[in-house]
């Protein structure tokens, strides 16, 4: 692989030989690993780096991963995995409030790591054309963006896929299996059950309403359905 066409990856965590380590294994995997221990550089390196995908460890020194997330969804829409040590129900949430796309629990299988990184870039590389029109909401298919009376709303690679794949699909409904394989690809198989309920209660929260119901629907013993007209 040329060197240009490489896939830069900000590895973000405080621990060196957890960082080199994970930096000199995607190296060899063909990718472009950046380094950075605290919030102020990875800030900095972001600023001046073009970065596909952010590994980031939700415990560092000098700030919770999470609010650095925050921060980093201010500006960039740029797919984030978190390394956590914590696998609990309410950090999987926080962490994807905080605009996480994917999170590895510590200890972690590397080959695991590997398949979810390929799996965001995947998603984030897909590209369609043109624009579709749906209640007060447009999409621009292009630029991987939704915007509601004009206003920009800000999803996550994840929330977007599962709002383009419903969008895609409508009229018809969605299984969760189908869904799951749609968004997470390959590696749907080790996304947690609540990891899908949890993206849908987001999408639905930021999108909002439309004429008195919700843009995404529950059709039960099914999965989801986008119920409102696409144009």
């Amino acid at each position: 692989m040329d060197i240009t066409d490489r896939k830069n990856i900000l590895i973000i965590e405080d621990d060196d030989s957890v960082a080199e380590g994970l930096a000199d294994i995607l190296a060899g995997y063909g990718y472009n690993a950046l380094k950075s221990s605290n919030a102020s550089d990875s800030i900095q390196k972001l600023s001046d780096n073009r970065i596909d995908l952010i590994v980031l460890d939700v415990h560092l020194g000098d700030e919770n991963g999470y609010e650095l997330c925050k921060k980093i969804r201010m500006d960039s829409d740029i797919p984030v995995i978190f390394l956590t040590a914590c696998n609990s129900e309410m950090e999987l949430i926080r962490g994807f409030q905080s605009g996480g796309d994917d999170y590895v629990t510590k200890p972690f299988r590397m080959q695991e790591l590997l398949v979810r990184i390929q799996a965001l870039l995947r998603r984030t590389a897909r590209s369609g054309h043109g624009k579709k029109i749906t209640g007060e909401l447009e999409l621009d298919i292009n630029r991987c963006h939704i915007f509601k009376n004009k206003k920009s709303v800000e999803l996550s690679t994840t929330e977007w896929r599962i709002a383009a794949v419903l969008i895609e699909h409508y009229p018809a409904a969605v299984s969760r299996e189908e869904l799951l394989y749609q968004v997470w690809d390959k590696d749907a198989m080790y996304v947690e059950e609540n990891t899908l309920n949890v993206n849908i209660s987001r999408v639905r929260e930021k999108l909002g309403r439309y004429d008195g119901q919700q843009y995404i629907e529950t059709v039960r013993g099914i999965g989801y359905r986008w119920s409102v007209d696409v144009k």
